[in-house]
């Protein structure tokens, strides 16, 4: 068998498993299009679950504890860093920030703190 002929059976038998491929994934997704409204039925019951939790999940910060974690910031020689964080959420000093603030600056203050 010459070269050429080899190269032509091997390039029909890509295609015909190309072709066999794209028929398999087809397949597969309209069998999970059919059953697509079940799956959301699902996701939807366990968003509504999971919901709540995630509420409860946030911590809520005294006041001397966000000073004790913005004044790290300083002692970690990133004092600058720290006042630009208050001036983002519209104070010029720690008092100023609004407490449902509390949660949101604490943590971006220690991803400043460990990065």
């Amino acid at each position: 068998m010459s070269k050429m002929s080899n190269l032509d059976l091997v390039l029909d038998e890509m295609i015909t498993t190309g072709q066999k491929m794209i028929d398999a994934a087809t397949a597969l997704k309209e069998m999970f299009s059919e059953t697509a409204p079940e799956m959301s039925k699902v996701e939807t019951k366990t968003k509504k679950k999971e919901a709540p939790a995630q509420e409860a999940e946030v911590k809520k910060y005294s006041f001397q504890e966000v000073r004790g974690i913005t004044a790290s910031l300083a002692g970690k020689g990133k004092k600058t860093e720290a006042k630009a964080l208050l001036t983002k959420y519209g104070a010029s000093r720690l008092s100023d920030v609004k407490e449902e603030d509390y949660p949101a600056l604490v943590a971006e203050a220690e991803v400043l703190a460990n990065g």
